[in-house]
């Protein structure tokens, strides 16, 4: 699941490490959310760096329902976050870039799937936030992280860098990349086909995906019913509705199974009540209709053996 919460918005009103944007409560619709969806991984975005990975696993076991005896394993870097059920390393799997500007840090993590179900294969996750707005300024930072996602991603797939993946390890790179309408979006290219921006500094262009093809997107709509697939909702005329949020991955090592958009303020009372759901759940402020981020959910399995 990803999902972009507003800035620290799942949080307690009270609570000391609250990001100094934060406007809004959700919190308790937030682990009504994860109740619901039950998701293994999560990515979330707008969360305040101050907060340390223990407090996180704890917060988020405990909006989820989790018996106490599971512990969410957490990686966070910047604004985003890594929560699973799994076994989690972070430890040689970060992306490799610079510290300035922070913006190009994003969360990434190897998942330890249990082996009982899936063998020895692991998961690779990146979990991003890009740049938001339309200036130029913007749109050439957007570029610059996907330039830096991509060469990372070249790193793990090539062996003796400073980065490895075992070959054909599933990758998932998701999260919210403000991809506007109306924006030139050259990240989106950059992210799904490889098409690195500045080569003089992230190197060649390259197919991402193991079997030499780009990447997938699973462009989930919602409530699964593909009609609607935008992610973000504002009633300003000013900015147009628009699917922000992605999730990418590597169909050679992948097979798509249930995806959506949430959306509960399309669901019937019955569903909403049968999977312990309020309508106004993913209204971020319900009395001026404001949606701001939908959460993306998708189930994978692992791709058969060709």
């Amino acid at each position: 699941m990803s999902y972009n919460v507003n800035w620290d918005s799942i949080f307690p009103e009270n609570d000391p490490q609250n990001h100094e944007l934060r406007e809004f409560d959700r919190g308790e619709a937030f682990g009504r959310i994860l109740r619901a969806v039950q998701p293994d991984v999560i990515c979330l975005q707008e969360i305040n760096y101050l907060r340390s990975a223990q407090e996180l696993g704890q917060f988020i076991g405990q909006a989820a329902g989790s018996s106490l005896d599971e512990d969410w394993q957490i990686a966070n870097v910047r604004d985003t976050v890594i929560a699973t059920r799994f076994g989690l390393q972070e430890a040689g799997y970060k992306l490799v870039t610079s510290l300035y500007p922070l913006d190009l840090q994003q969360a990434a993590a190897l998942i330890d799937l249990p082996e009982a179900q899936y063998g020895s294969t692991d998961l690779y996750v990146i979990c991003a936030h890009f740049r938001a707005g339309g200036e130029r300024s913007d749109i050439l930072l957007r570029s610059r992280q996907a330039d830096v996602v991509m060469a990372n991603l070249r790193d793990l797939k090539t062996p003796g860098g400073k980065l490895d993946l075992e070959p054909g390890t599933p990758i998932v790179i998701l999260g919210d990349f403000n991809m506007y309408a109306t924006d030139p979006a050259v990240h989106a290219g950059t992210l799904e086909r490889g098409d690195i921006y500045n080569e003089s500094i992230y190197g060649e262009d390259l197919q991402p995906d193991w079997d030499e093809t780009p990447l997938a997107d699973a462009q989930p709509s919602h409530n699964g019913l593909g009609f609607d697939f935008y992610t973000w909702r504002s009633e300003s005329p000013v900015f147009p509705w628009g699917a922000l949020d992605r999730i990418f991955y590597t169909d050679s090592a992948l097979e798509l199974g249930n995806t959506f958009i949430l959306n509960t303020m399309l669901l019937s009372d019955e569903a909403l009540d049968l999977l312990g759901l309020e309508a106004g759940d993913v209204v971020l402020d319900p009395p001026s209709d404001f949606y701001d981020h939908l959460p993306l959910v998708v189930d994978f399995e692992l791709a058969a053996a060709p």
